[in-house]
């Protein structure tokens, strides 16, 4: 009788366990008037003072996508949520095949910032981060290949607003 009355109760716990330590939920951030064009950047230096972070973002890709498939879904995404300037960071193999599709993850900011004045750098999800594998180069040579990853990655973005349209800029 006791064992009846203690499995369900114990299966209710490890189920929310288990959610606790899942990957942060799809894109929960900021969101911007969608824009019609994103310009992309793997350079910081690049990146105008008055432009202002809205997104930081690890976008997980699946094996078999190209340089240029990854460009496209970035560009669109950041796009449909307001980003005139895409800054890419760093890249990392995942273990195995990697996202099934690919994920965008958000983790902040809170509000909106001055990136000329607030920058702190690739400080955001870092145990995500951490759990991707070997460090690869996907520049803005990559970003056109038409040749297929036979992996999954873990590429750094941030999204930016520059256009002194937007409100908070």
């Amino acid at each position: 009788m006791l064992r009846r009355l203690l499995f369900p109760f114990f299966s209710l716990i490890l189920l929310l366990l288990a959610g606790c330590a899942s990957k942060p939920a799809a894109y929960s951030g900021i969101r911007l008037p969608a824009t019609s064009q994103a310009r992309v950047t793997f350079q910081e230096k690049d990146v105008p003072a008055q432009c202002r972070v809205f997104a930081h973002v690890i976008v997980h890709t699946p094996a078999g996508a190209t340089g240029a498939g990854i460009g496209e879904r970035i560009t669109e995404f950041a796009r449909d949520k307001g980003a005139d300037l895409i800054l890419v960071g760093m890249s990392r193999k995942v273990p195995g095949k990697g996202a099934g599709d690919f994920q965008f993850l958000s983790y902040g900011p809170a509000h909106e910032y001055g990136f000329g004045k607030e920058w702190l750098g690739w400080k955001f999800g870092y145990k995500d981060w951490e759990a991707g594998g070997a460090m690869i180069g996907f520049g803005y040579k990559s970003w056109s290949e038409t040749a297929a990853y036979d992996f999954g990655m873990k590429i750094q973005t941030v999204f930016l607003r520059c256009e002194p349209d937007h409100p908070g800029s």
